[in-house]
């Protein structure tokens, strides 16, 4: 990726916890990494071939001078949000925002934060679950995943009773797909669905068998991931029907259910 730095931008602005940072305001330094694919400005020279920095900082500007906020970790988000939205080539941009004059007892050149944000994609997991309480264990997995920061715009799936794969002598699954927009990283996301899945006391004894609770990542967006460790889009969504039942409602995928496992209506959503 390409990247463009705007360094040490300086505002004055009235975020703070105390009261007379509110009302007397202070010096705010701001600094941004936008990354962009391969940008065409290289190559035509054309300003509408790049980011225009000039409106970029004057957004940064009106940002920093109009929040009213407590925390600038609150401001640095506010700044990213407002930079990937004005600018749809903008993949990803590093915030920093620094507070020189922080109301802190001690030397100290500067108090600063710097968070990485990335243009949010949709992205859609299969979950699934054949030992105990199935639906529970369902439920209980999309209320975590639903919880977690940076997920917005979640939509479930209908439940649906699915013969096991594979390992064919052991209980149905419940199966169902979730999708929701975020701007975690897709190998963060995939520690965090680890988590997800050993707080819910996840067991699976062999390969293909039984399980309390799995999920995968079938799609992070339009990207493409071939590691050891995570694979996207999932190798063999399309080869299982109890991914695609439920991730046509969802998503269109332009193609018809393999008639691979018997795959049921468990209830709908609503």
């Amino acid at each position: 990726m390409d990247k463009i730095k705007l360094s040490k931008m300086e505002f004055e602005g009235h975020t703070g916890c105390l009261d007379f940072e509110k009302k007397d305001g202070q010096k705010f330094i701001v600094s941004l990494e936008l990354f962009m694919d391969r940008i065409k400005g290289c190559y035509t020279d054309d300003l509408s071939d790049t980011v225009d920095y000039s409106k970029i900082y004057e957004i940064t500007k009106e940002v920093v001078t109009e929040d009213k906020g407590d925390l600038i970790e609150c401001l640095a988000q506010k700044i990213s949000d407002a930079v990937l939205k004005a600018d749809s080539r903008i993949a990803k941009v590093i915030v920093s925002v620094s507070k020189p004059d922080a109301p802190v007892k001690g030397i100290f050149e500067t108090m600063e934060v710097t968070i990485v944000r990335r243009r949010k994609e949709f992205v859609i997991l299969s979950l699934g679950s054949n030992l105990g309480d199935r639906e529970a264990n369902i439920n209980a997995a999309e209320e975590a995943l639903k919880a977690l920061p940076g997920i917005e715009g979640f939509k479930q799936a209908s439940i649906y009773e699915t013969e096991p794969v594979g390992l064919e002598d052991q209980p149905y699954f419940l199966n169902t797909c979730v999708g929701f927009y975020t701007d975690i990283e897709p190998f963060e996301l995939l520690d965090k669905i680890h988590v997800i899945e050993n707080e819910l006391l996840r067991t699976r004894e062999v390969h293909w068998g039984p399980r309390t609770i799995d999920i995968d990542i079938i799609f992070y967006g339009d990207e493409v991931i071939m590691k050891p460790e995570l694979t996207i889009p999932h190798p063999r969504w399309y080869l299982r029907s109890f991914v695609t039942v439920p991730l046509r409602e969802l998503k269109d995928v332009g193609q018809d259910h393999p008639d691979d496992k018997e795959v049921s209506l468990y209830r709908k959503r609503g």
